[in-house]
C-alpha cells in the first residue's frame, strides 16, 4: 500500500503546489484538452484532481465537517475571552440559529459543488481518451466509476445538508433546476449501482480513491438515512450492502480503538475503507491537533504549527462514556496538562514535572482542562476536554500523515446492528448486541462489565449514544441525531429545543441571483 500512496502523493503534491501559487503572471497560451492527456500521467493526474479538492474540503475543520459537528451534542467551539467569538459564528451553530449568510453555510455549499465541477469535467474529458493507446494502468470504466462515486458522495452530502438541491452531471448545464430529496436520493442510489461492478476490489491500489468496498459503505450510509430523505426506510437494503462488505473478509476491526487515527495509518490499519490521503509533505491539511490544543501544547508537545485552542469537548458528551472506556482515557485530555516526552520504544508519556502553563485568564498558573464551562459565551482559556483520537508525534506541523478516514469497518458492523434493530420494531436482537458489543470491547480492558451491552440495555437511546462516543468526532453525529429525531427536539450541553426547520441548513442567500432555478428550502 505504500507504493500506491506514494504515486497519489506525488500527483496530489503536483496539483497543490499548482493551484495554490498565484504569481499574477500574464497568461500567453493554453493547454487545450486535446494537448494535455497525452500520456498517461497526464491521464492520472487529472483523475486525481477531484480527490485532491477532498484534502481541504471533508475533513477536520472543513466547513462540511463544522456544519456536522458544531451543531450537534459532541463538540463545541465556545467564546473564551478574548477569542472565539468570531462574528458569533459558532454560537449559532451551537444554539441552531444561523443564517443563510453564515460562512459554512456558504463555502460547504461552494466547496461541495465545485467538486462535483471537477467531477463532471474530467468524466467528460475522459470518455475521449483511448486508455489503451496511453496504457492508464486503470480501465476507463473503472476510472469514470471511481468519479461518479465521489460525485455521488459530494450529492450525498449536499442533500444530506441542505435537502432539495440541484444535480447536474455535465459543465455546460446552466441553471439546473432545483430537485426534491427523494428524487436526490434515486439519483445516488442509480449512480452507486449503475457504477460499482465497474470498480475494482483491490483495495491497495485504490487507496485514496475509491474501492467496490468504498461504494458498499456509501450505499449503506445512504440506505440507513433513507427515511430521511424519502419517509420510506430501506433496513434490509442497508443490511445487505453491509453484508458485501462484511462477507468479502477484506476489512477486519483493528485491536486497538485508535489505530485507524494513527500517523501513517495507511501501514497499519486494516479497518479503514475509505481515506483521504494526507502526508505532512506531498499533501498537507491534517491539523487535528491545531483546533483541539492549548497554546502552550506546543512547545510542551514539541510542535511546530501554533494552536488555536478552539474546539472542545462539550461536557455532557465528555460524561456519557464510562470512566473506564479508552476512548476517553486515552482518546480525551483533561486535568492537569504537561509537556509530553517520547520514550525509547516511540511510545509517548507526560513529564509531571514539567507542567504546561495557563497564558490567559490563568496566566502563569498551572494550566488545567476543566470538565466545566458556563455557556458558549462565557468559557475560559482552560475550558473543556480535547480530543487527541488522531495520533500527534513530536515535531509534527499542521500537516500530519494520518489520512482522513471517510468510512471505517467499524461503522459498517454498527450500522448493520442499526438497521437490524430498527427492523425489530427498535427491539435488541441476540446479534445486534454482538455486533455492538464486538466493536465496542476494545475500549475496555477484558472482563470489564462496562464494555458489554444486554438486550435489555441496549435500547435506541443507548444505541445513539454507543454511536457517539464510537465515532465521536468523525463527521457525521448531525447525521445520527437527525435520524434518531433527536436533532432538533434533543437537549444537550448550552442548546435547548430548536426549531424543527433546523434539520435542514438553509440554501446560502448568495446563490439566488446566480441561479434562477433554484428554490429556497424548508429552512431558508
Amino acid at each position: 500500500m505504500k507504493k500506491y500512496k506514494l504515486y497519489i502523493l506525488t500527483v496530489l503534491a503536483t496539483i497543490f503546489i499548482s493551484s495554490c501559487t498565484n504569481l499574477d503572471e500574464k497568461l500567453y497560451s493554453e493547454i487545450p484538452d486535446d494537448k494535455f492527456y497525452e500520456n498517461k500521467d497526464q491521464v492520472m493526474s487529472a483523475i486525481f484532481r477531484p480527490w485532491s479538492h477532498f484534502n481541504g474540503i471533508m475533513s477536520v475543520g472543513s466547513r462540511t465537517w463544522i456544519l456536522e459537528e458544531l451543531s450537534a451534542d459532541a463538540v463545541a467551539w465556545p467564546q473564551k475571552g478574548r477569542h472565539s467569538y468570531d462574528g458569533g459564528n459558532w454560537i449559532r451553530l451551537h444554539r441552531h440559529t444561523w443564517t443563510d449568510i453564515d460562512d459554512s453555510v456558504k463555502e460547504s455549499w461552494s466547496n461541495l459543488y465545485q467538486g462535483i465541477g471537477f467531477a463532471n469535467k474530467i468524466i467528460q474529458d475522459l470518455e475521449k481518451i483511448d486508455f489503451d493507446a496511453l496504457k492508464v494502468p486503470i480501465s476507463k470504466s473503472q476510472a469514470i466509476a471511481e468519479l461518479k462515486i465521489y460525485r455521488a458522495y459530494c450529492y450525498w452530502n449536499l442533500m444530506d445538508l441542505y435537502g432539495d438541491v440541484p444535480i447536474s452531471t455535465t459543465i455546460t448545464e446552466k441553471n439546473p433546476i432545483s430537485q426534491p430529496s427523494a428524487e436526490v436520493y434515486t439519483f445516488i442510489e442509480k449512480e452507486i449501482l449503475n457504477n460499482i461492478d465497474d470498480l475494482s476490489s483491490d483495495k491497495v491500489s485504490t487507496y485514496g480513491r475509491v474501492s467496490k468496498f468504498g461504494a458498499y459503505a456509501l450505499l449503506a450510509r445512504l440506505y440507513l438515512n433513507a427515511e430521511t430523505y424519502t419517509e420510506t426506510t430501506q433496513w434490509d437494503k442497508c443490511i445487505a450492502a453491509c453484508n458485501e462488505i462484511i462477507d468479502s473478509g477484506a476489512y477486519q476491526l483493528d485491536a486497538q480503538w485508535n489505530t485507524p487515527f494513527k500517523v501513517n495509518n495507511d501501514k497499519i490499519s486494516n479497518e479503514n475503507i475509505w481515506v483521504i490521503a494526507y502526508d505532512e509533505v506531498y499533501a498537507g491539511g491534517m491539523g487535528w491537533y491545531q483546533r483541539w490544543f492549548h497554546y502552550s501544547q506546543q512547545a510542551g508537545w514539541k510542535l511546530e504549527s501554533g494552536m488555536w485552542n478552539a474546539l472542545v469537548v462539550q461536557p455532557t458528551f465528555y460524561d456519557s462514556f464510562a470512566a473506564t472506556d479508552k476512548r476517553k482515557t486515552e482518546g480525551m485530555l483533561i486535568g492537569p496538562q504537561y509537556a509530553r516526552r517520547k520514550n525509547s520504544d516511540g511510545t509517548y508519556s507526560f513529564d509531571t514535572s514539567k507542567p504546561l502553563k495557563g497564558s490567559e485568564e490563568y496566566n502563569g498558573q498551572n494550566l488545567i482542562f476543566v470538565n466545566n464551562i458556563i455557556s458558549m459565551e462565557k468559557g475560559e482559556e482552560n475550558s473543556g476536554a480535547r480530543s487527541i483520537k488522531y495520533e500527534t508525534v513530536e515535531g509534527a506541523t499542521g500537516d500530519q500523515s494520518n489520512d482522513w478516514v471517510i468510512f471505517r469497518y467499524a461503522d459498517i458492523l454498527m450500522m448493520k446492528a442499526e438497521a437490524l434493530l430498527h427492523k425489530n420494531n427498535n427491539t435488541a436482537t441476540t446479534d445486534v448486541v454482538d455486533l455492538v458489543n464486538t466493536v465496542k470491547a476494545r475500549a475496555f480492558t477484558p472482563g470489564d462489565p462496562a464494555a458489554k451491552y444486554t438486550i435489555s440495555s441496549l435500547t435506541p437511546t443507548e444505541f445513539l449514544a454507543e454511536r457517539g462516543r464510537e465515532f465521536a468526532f468523525e463527521g457525521y453525529r448531525r447525521t445520527d441525531l437527525i435520524r434518531f429525531k433527536q436533532f432538533t427536539s434533543g437537549t444537550w450541553w448550552d442548546k435547548n429545543v430548536s426549531n424543527p426547520k433546523a434539520k435542514l441548513f438553509p440554501i446560502p442567500g448568495t446563490q439566488f441571483p446566480l441561479n434562477p432555478n433554484l428554490k429556497p428550502n424548508n429552512a431558508n
